[in-house]
């Protein structure tokens, strides 16, 4: 695509109008772009699916005809040219003179494609590619079609109001601010709430009535700020869902296999960052899915199911965390298949695998390496790149679970928290050190007697309301020392799933609010440990990392709807 640089010297000159430099417009252009891409392709999703809804046309009519438009403006004329193209060809399809075929409809999947490439790669060259898709789309003999500069002068004249000031300003509603903004005034809402912190506890015993008066004003605002910025980040789960449709349709084709996917829980708001950081591990469980999970049209046939598979992508909200489920009708998780593969590859010991938990055998398919590709039509290929999501969501402090059926399908379940950066924390005491518990892991706190530890099997456990939970005292398992004469102590309980445990520690110091600080990629090889927080006296608590400290994510087989 070739672009000539606006002349520098006629910007804030008396030059006409058409003179300006409207690569001050780019970024607009560009997300502008990204929507109107997305909006085809599920358009046209929607139109291969029934060839009978032509309305679809009229969309897709619409949005490369505004990117026609605004590609003029910019003076991308290759871009110009190909929508130009585009149009031809979808004014056939929408007067019937050419018929929607599967064809058809691979041919503007192609168009919008090269479109996309374009917008993304403007240096790159893109004429021969036009000419192929030009030739393709126009198949009368002698067609012409009608010349970029032609396709100018009319957008020029049907757009003209776009330059007018006046409109432009009465339609402002909102304006685009960059993530790094926002990712800016969070950290400065995290530094004012550790601040407030620190002054709470500096002035604890000595305020007056007007500097505790003024204190709660500064903390309302503080709060009311922190509200305010979480609410400008929340961006809706759909902004990456949305993208999935056209990945598993393509994916479907290239393994020859029929796939309905089904979305759900577009509409719910989600942090920019966690949303981002899950985008790839959804990928890599999708494509499992389709690869692996589903099984051929005749296969399913012959096992009397519907030759079309579904694989259902769903986001819910359950108090402070999101879960994503994703769920296919396939061959489901071969446990006794995995079990061979385990100890051919070395992962158990022969005499040892048979003694081993389902949970434990499942476990497996987030170890890198587990799968190889001699062993994915045996294990239904599950194991490749789930190591990666398991990584991935203990990084956001989230846990995967798995639940499967042979021959009925799996479900794959990601719960993450809405946020990462500030959350509500249970500060604990153990000796000398101080750490943070998540708060929403915690199902209560209540004082114990050793007496009221039992043994069982060798383990520690503790019996609440008639059930025996396991019961580990922090100060073990973070080798931390104490005194030996202490009579007693107090059980945090904590939980995930359907799992419990019983904390020992010291002290429960209080409920606050704190600012995670991640650790450096050197500190990062410390497991248990999930970041840091600034306590209000300016030392440093450590976040315990609950689950990958105690093994709480739960994997297990169970019979499910999907």
């Amino acid at each position: 695509m070739k672009r000539e640089k606006p002349d520098q010297k006629a910007i804030g000159s008396s030059q006409p109008p058409q003179s300006l430099d409207f690569s001050i417009f780019l970024d607009d252009y560009l997300n502008d772009a990204r929507e109107g891409f997305q909006a085809i392709n599920s358009a046209l999703l929607a139109l291969e699916k029934d060839h009978s809804q032509t309305e679809h046309l009229d969309e897709i009519f619409r949005v490369v005809h505004t990117l026609k438009s605004a590609s003029t403006m910019l003076e991308f004329s290759s871009i110009v040219e190909l929508a130009h193209i585009g149009e031809d060809f979808l004014d056939r399809l929408r007067k019937k003179e050419l018929p929607i075929t599967q064809e058809t409809i691979d041919l503007l999947f192609e168009v919008v494609d090269t479109l996309e490439a374009m917008v993304g790669e403007p240096n790159a060259e893109f004429g021969m590619r036009i000419s192929e898709l030009k030739s393709t789309t126009c198949t009368e003999p002698g067609r012409s079609v009608r010349t970029p500069q032609s396709a100018i002068e009319d957008s020029e004249i049907e757009d003209s109001a776009i330059r007018n000031p006046q409109s432009a300003i009465e339609r402002i509603e909102t304006v685009r601010i960059h993530v790094d903004v926002l990712d800016s005034l969070f950290n400065l809402v995290g530094e004012l709430i550790i601040t407030r912190n620190r002054i709470a506890n500096l002035v604890a015993d000595t305020a007056g009535k007007e500097l505790k008066g003024a204190l709660t004003a500064m903390d309302r605002l503080i709060s009311e700020l922190q509200e305010d910025v979480s609410t400008a980040r929340l961006v809706p789960v759909d902004e990456i869902f949305q993208k999935f449709p056209r990945m598993v349709r393509d994916l479907a084709r290239e393994y020859h296999k029929e796939i309905e996917l089904v979305l759900e829980g577009r509409e719910i708001e989600l942090d920019k960052a966690i949303l981002d950081a899950i985008g790839e591990p959804l990928i890599h469980l999708l494509r499992n899915a389709v690869a692996h999970g589903i099984e051929l049209p005749d296969e399913r046939q012959k096992r009397n199911k519907e030759r079309a598979g579904t694989i259902k992508l769903a986001a819910q909200r359950a108090e402070n965390h999101i879960i994503f489920h994703v769920d296919d009708d396939g061959g489901g998780i071969d446990l006794a298949r995995m079990k061979e593969v385990a100890v051919r590859k070395g992962f158990v010991k022969a005499e040892e695998v048979e003694s081993l938990q389902d949970r434990d055998i499942l476990n497996l398919l987030f170890e890198p390496g587990f799968s190889g590709a001699e062993e994915v039509t045996g294990l239904s290929g599950r194991g490749v790149g789930l190591d990666v999501v398991r990584t991935s969501v203990r990084k956001m402090g989230g846990t995967v679970e798995v639940a499967t059926q042979k021959g009925k399908g799996a479900r794959f379940t990601l719960r993450l928290p809405l946020t990462t950066a500030i959350m509500q924390t249970l500060m604990v005491g153990v000796g000398e050190h101080i750490f943070a518990i998540p708060s929403d892991v915690v199902l209560e706190i209540l004082e114990i007697r050793p007496q009221d530890i039992r043994e069982i099997q060798h383990e520690q456990a503790l019996v609440l309301r008639h059930e025996v939970i396991p019961f580990t005292r922090l100060n073990e398992v973070l080798n931390i020392p104490i005194q030996e004469n202490q009579r007693e102590l107090v059980a945090v309980i904590v939980y995930r799933g359907d799992q419990f445990m019983g904390l020992g520690v010291d002290t429960v110091l209080d409920h606050t609010e704190s600012i995670v600080k991640p650790f450096d990629p050197i500190a990062q090889q410390f497991k248990g440990f999930s970041g840091g927080t600034i306590l209000g006296d300016g030392r440093v608590a450590l976040l315990l990392d609950i689950p990958t400290l105690f093994g709480f994510e739960t994997l297990r087989e169970e019979r499910y709807s999907t």
